[in-house]
C-alpha cells in the first residue's frame, strides 16, 4: 500500500501571515528556551526583547493569571516600553471591585474570548476605566487574549500600541498564533507558581524549598542548630467550649497572625501549628550567628505580646474575652526530617530541644511568667534578663535553670 505524502505544513495557522514582521524567531525561541524560563518576570523581559526585535508594534503587554492562594486571586507581569517588566498581585477581593468589574479582564475571563479595542477614537464615558487610562497614556490599540480556558483557571495575555495605525489583521493574526506558543510556557509558569504558592502556605518556605529541591522521600532529613519557640493559649478549652466557633476561630487567627507577624521579619518561621499551640523555628546557619538569632526570636517574642496586647485593647472595648498566651524559648540541635507512612509524609523536628522547648512554655503556666527561656538561649541574648531558679520539667530528668525577662508589654 503507498503511503499518503504529508500534508503540507499550514505555516499561517503556526507563524501568521508571511507580509511584514515576522513571528517566527519568536516561535523558535519559545519553543526552544522558552520553555525552560520558570520566573515569570524573566520570561516576560525575555519575550518582550524579542517580540521587540522581530518588529512588533507593541508598547504594553502583561500577562495575568488566576491563582489558588490564600491572600491573591492573581498575580501577573506588566511591561511597558521605558519601564522593566515587574511583577503585580491582586488580592482576594478585588475581583468584586470598580478597578476589576466590567474591565477586559473581567470581559476576557468571564467569555474566554479575546476582547480588542480601539482607543484612538473618543470612548464612551460609561467604558471601564481602564481603557480611559490606557488612551490616556497614549495608546491607540488594545487586544485581551485568554491564553487557555481550563474551567478552573485561566492565563490572560493584553497588548497594546502607541502607533496610530493601530494593530493590523496581520498583526491579530500574529498575535492568536504568538498565543499558541506562549500557552505551554506560561502554563508550566503558573503551574509552578501555583505549588510554590501552595507549600509556602501549607508547609513554609523552608520546608517547600527543601520538597522543591527533591527531599520527597521517607527518612531525608538534615541537622540543624537553631532557637526554638513553643507558645501555647491560655484557657483555650474553656474558650472554645463557651464561645461561638466563629468567635473561637477569630480569637485563634488573630493569636497565629500577631506570632507569625513578629517572628517572619527576624526569621522565624512556622513549623507546626499544634492544636492552638505554635512551633516556631529560627535557623542558626552558623555558630557565630548564634546571638544575633537568639536575640531576634526574643525579640519576636516581646514584639508578639506587645501586638496581642493592641489586640486585646480592641477585644475588650468589642466585648470580647482577650487572648492570654505562654512562650517557652530554647536553643539547640535537632534533626529536620521527613517522617511519616510510606503515603503520608511530614516534615518535622526530632530531638530533645523541642520537647525542651514545649516544656518550658508548660512551666509559663505553673510559674505565672509568661515567657521563659532556656539558659542555654539566655546566655547569648543581649536583654536583661532574670533567673527565677531551677524547676523541674515534665519528661526531663534534671532540673533546669529558667530566666525571664524584667516586664512585659501589657
Amino acid at each position: 500500500m503507498a503511503l499518503l505524502p504529508p500534508a503540507p505544513l499550514d505555516t499561517r495557522w503556526f507563524f501568521g501571515p508571511t507580509e511584514g514582521w515576522s513571528l517566527e524567531p519568536v516561535a523558535r525561541w519559545l519553543c526552544a528556551d522558552g520553555g525552560r524560563m520558570l520566573q515569570p518576570v524573566a520570561f516576560v523581559e525575555a519575550l518582550v526583547a524579542r517580540l521587540l526585535e522581530a518588529g512588533a508594534p507593541i508598547d504594553r503587554l502583561r500577562i495575568a493569571s488566576r491563582t489558588l492562594h490564600p491572600q491573591l486571586v492573581s498575580t501577573g507581569v506588566a511591561w511597558q516600553r521605558g519601564r522593566p517588566a515587574e511583577s503585580w498581585t491582586g488580592e482576594h477581593g478585588v475581583e468584586h471591585t470598580p478597578a476589576y468589574v466590567g474591565s477586559p479582564m473581567d470581559h476576557v475571563y468571564q467569555h474566554r474570548t479575546p476582547l480588542r479595542r480601539r482607543l484612538d477614537a473618543a470612548l464612551d464615558p460609561g467604558e471601564h476605566m481602564v481603557l480611559h487610562e490606557l488612551q490616556a497614556e497614549g495608546l491607540r490599540d488594545y487586544i485581551a487574549l485568554p491564553l487557555h480556558d481550563a474551567p478552573e483557571s485561566i492565563d490572560i495575555l493584553t497588548l497594546a500600541t502607541a502607533d496610530a495605525r493601530g494593530f493590523s489583521d496581520a498583526d491579530l493574526e500574529r498575535f492568536a498564533a504568538l498565543v499558541r506558543w506562549i500557552r505551554p510556557c506560561y502554563e508550566l509558569i503558573s503551574a509552578r507558581d501555583t505549588t510554590v504558592g501552595l507549600l509556602n502556605t501549607y508547609v513554609g518556605r523552608r520546608v517547600g524549598e527543601r520538597i522543591l529541591r527533591g527531599q520527597v522521600r521517607r527518612g531525608d532529613g538534615e541537622r540543624i542548630e537553631a532557637a526554638f519557640w513553643y507558645s501555647d493559649l491560655r484557657r483555650f478549652t474553656e474558650l472554645s467550649e463557651a464561645l461561638p466557633t466563629d468567635e473561637v476561630l477569630l480569637l485563634l487567627n488573630e493569636y497565629f497572625e500577631q506570632c507569625a507577624a513578629a517572628a517572619a521579619p527576624r526569621g522565624g518561621e512556622i513549623l507546626q501549628f499544634v492544636g492552638d499551640a505554635i512551633l516556631m523555628v529560627f535557623e542558626i546557619p552558623a555558630p557565630e550567628a548564634a546571638a544575633q538569632v537568639c536575640t531576634a526570636a526574643l525579640d519576636a517574642g516581646l514584639e508578639a505580646f506587645a501586638r496581642v496586647a493592641d489586640i486585646n485593647r480592641r477585644r475588650e472595648a468589642e466585648g470580647r474575652p482577650p487572648i492570654r498566651f505562654g512562650l517557652g524559648l530554647h536553643r539547640g540541635t535537632v534533626v529536620h526530617a521527613n517522617v511519616g507512612a510510606p503515603d503520608r509524609l511530614s516534615f518535622n523536628v526530632v530531638g530533645p530541644a523541642v520537647n525542651m522547648t514545649a516544656r518550658i512554655q508548660e512551666t509559663t503556666k505553673q510559674t505565672g511568667v509568661p515567657l521563659l527561656v532556656s539558659a542555654e538561649f539566655a546566655s547569648l541574648v543581649v536583654h536583661p534578663l532574670r533567673s527565677i531558679g531551677r524547676h523541674e520539667l515534665r519528661g526531663i530528668a534534671k532540673t533546669v535553670e529558667l530566666y525571664a525577662v524584667d516586664t512585659l508589654p501589657s
